[in-house]
């Protein structure tokens, strides 16, 4: 078995820590000691090559007799799950291989393995059971500088996919403060990558007539409640505290949609109708299916807003202003492209009914977003999930704190 000098892991360790995954390489690259492995594995994480670290990490945990270095090398082979795009079962091996690693008296390992804990639960859309995680990690008494700032991104991370850009920027502040003693290149990086997601245009916001990108403060601001926010992105209505999902109603999101882009003008039966129904030339069929809507959208929107007969067609009638969040651009790939960016894990279906598309449509669009790397596939069958990879707070990011000490 050729084994690496203890020098020579402490070097690789340290390139590690600094985010230098590919001068680790060189030097542990054929090392066959379970700590040469084990660092080969991380190393080979970080640079994206999942197989091959996966690989490496198992073979360091079946020659590995110690239950706690054991339990560190099965921790990273967790995080490296979690690359690959399996949350719910990420989740479960997170959650056990904290307590597991709790038992032994590892608590800055347990943190970390919480915190993956808590990226599993935002791509499994659990955005509130991610926040109670990461607020129990960030309770921790003595955190280590690198966990806390790792802490403080996964929160950032939480506020970004709930469009709370204020709360993201103060999270990111806050890790800022925490590098400032960890020194860690890497998870200096992840910082900037999430600030600049803050500021960086994802949508178009309609207001008077005139149309603007908009980055996630100006969403954020938008969603205050103090106008009426119809999102295309979503298929949602926010007026005050009301929240009104119409996902699963396209002809009425439809019609909605069309009215509040008009607002406070209305628009001719005949060309609501053409918009919302997707006809060519509108009939007396069309006239009459468009009563019957009207008066279902009315029925939905009551105390919100009412669509009220005009002379020349309807009107939305509403106190608030009337705002609308569209999609980057028109095209169905746009659509499907900001929904994923929640950092839930989607259906084709589900991606369907909230773009507005047909099925076959999505599946297209997700096939092109997989090929870019831009979206993840996982599962199979029926239970096929896409997900948008995100910042890497988990995977390549956590595996710093199981670098072994030498």
């Amino acid at each position: 078995m050729r084994a690496a000098p203890p020098d020579v892991h402490r070097a690789a360790g340290q390139a590690l820590a600094r985010g230098d995954a590919l001068r680790a390489l060189g030097l542990v690259g054929r090392a066959e000691d379970v700590l040469g492995l084990t660092l080969r594995g991380i190393a080979y994480a970080q640079i994206g090559d999942l197989e091959l670290g996966r690989g490496a990490l198992e073979r360091a945990a079946r020659m590995e007799k110690k239950p706690l270095a054991r339990a560190r090398i099965n921790a990273a082979l967790v995080e490296i799950a979690m690359a690959e795009g399996d949350a719910a079962a990420t989740a479960r091996a997170a959650q056990a291989s904290a307590r597991e690693l709790a038992r032994l008296g590892d608590p800055r390992n347990a943190a970390m393995q919480s915190l993956v804990l808590a990226r599993a639960e935002v791509l499994l859309g659990r955005l509130p059971e991610a926040r109670h995680v990461v607020a129990q990690v960030l309770a921790t008494p003595d955190l280590p500088a690198d966990v806390e700032a790792v802490a403080w991104l996964a929160k950032a991370e939480i506020a970004v996919r709930g469009l709370a850009a204020t709360e993201a920027r103060g999270a990111l502040t806050r890790a800022r403060a925490a590098l400032d003693g960890a020194g860690s290149q890497l998870l200096a990086r992840a910082l900037v990558a999430l600030e600049a997601e803050l500021s960086n245009p994802v949508a178009r916001i309609e207001r008077a007539g005139v149309v603007r990108a908009a980055d996630l403060y100006a969403i954020e601001a938008a969603s205050t409640g103090e106008v009426m926010l119809v999102d295309a992105c979503r298929r949602l209505v926010i007026a005050g505290r009301a929240s009104i999902p119409l996902a699963r109603r396209p002809i009425l999101f439809a019609l909605l949609l069309v009215l509040a882009r008009a607002w406070p003008r209305d628009v001719g039966r005949d060309e609501l109708a053409a918009r919302a129904f997707d006809a060519g030339r509108v009939n007396a069929s069309h006239r009459s299916r468009l009563r019957v809507e009207i008066g279902r959208l009315r029925k939905v929107m009551s105390g919100l807003a009412e669509p009220i007969a005009t002379e020349g067609g309807y009107r939305l009638e509403t106190p608030r202003e009337v705002v609308t969040l569209l999609p980057p651009t028109d095209d169905d790939d746009a659509r499907i492209a900001i929904l994923l960016g929640d950092g839930a894990a989607w259906s084709a279906q589900s991606l369907a009914e909230h773009a507005g598309v047909s099925k076959r449509t999505a599946q297209r669009a997700l096939a092109v977003l997989v090929e870019e790397g831009s979206v993840i596939r996982a599962g199979t069958a029926k239970d096929v999930r896409y997900v948008k990879p995100g910042p890497r707070v988990a995977s390549r990011m956590l595996l710093l704190g199981l670098v072994p000490a030498t």
